[in-house]
């Protein structure tokens, strides 16, 4: 899985150089302290999972890690994690050699610096549990797609088929919420700006900011702490 809209890369020197530098600086405090603690973070539909983690062991270009099992499956999931540390001028991002949820481990490699850009959010945005059905209009006409992902004052639009919709350009987004608790589902009509558009070829994802009124505002609220809920639970449910 792409995770690279998550981050922008903080290349210090070169790749190899940085990477060398923080291999270093991680060895040098294992000397100190056996179990060195580390933070790592990932993104489990949208939802921030970070919990302390200790370095085992560093060998060669990889780093061996006791992680929590609620990491362990986000870690399994998506193939990557962020390293935080005090020691580091930046986060890191890390590929996942190996991961074992049971035996609470893991194997990083490919370390990187970065900005973690998903911090720098005003709202929390999640994945849709099921993509729900979604149009904008154009001066073509209505362009239909699946609601892939939601905050307060935005949404991600996947789209199968060309669309003449430009970045800046102003728009009436409609889309549909499944009320997780009532099991039932409700209509949402709001302005909307595009102000992205991910993928080169399709299906392409079409990033809006939206302008919803207070009702409108407070039902996006009420799904989003549900499906917060729903994403917890489906984690604890695979750790235990």
């Amino acid at each position: 899985m792409d995770d690279s809209y998550l981050y922008s890369t903080r290349i210090q020197n070169t790749f190899d150089e940085d990477q060398a530098e923080i291999l270093y600086l991680f060895k040098e405090e294992l000397t100190r302290q056996p179990k060195f603690q580390i933070t790592l973070i990932n993104y489990y539909q949208g939802l921030p999972v970070s919990c302390p983690a200790h370095i085992i062991s560093i060998e060669k270009d990889m780093i061996d890690v006791d992680v929590a099992p609620y990491q362990a499956f986000t870690m399994k999931d998506h193939h990557y994690t962020f390293i935080r540390s005090k020691i580091l001028v930046h986060d890191v991002h890390a590929n996942i050699q190996y991961v074992n949820i049971s035996k609470r481990a893991a194997t990083l490699r490919k370390l990187c610096y970065v900005e973690i850009m998903a911090e720098r959010r005003n709202y929390l945005r999640l994945t849709l549990g099921k993509p729900q059905n979604a149009a904008f209009k154009t001066n073509e006409g209505l362009a239909k797609g699946k609601l892939v992902e939601i905050s307060i004052n935005g949404a991600c639009v996947q789209i199968d088929t060309p669309c003449c919709l430009e970045k800046g350009e102003e728009t009436t987004l409609s889309f549909t919420l499944h009320n997780i608790a009532q099991n039932e589902n409700y209509n949402i009509r709001t302005q909307a700006t595009l102000v992205g558009i991910d993928g080169d070829a399709f299906p392409r994802r079409y990033m809006f900011i939206t302008e919803p009124d207070k009702i409108l505002d407070r039902e996006i609220a009420r799904y989003l702490l549900q499906r917060q809920i729903e994403i917890l639970q489906e984690i604890k449910v695979v750790t235990e």
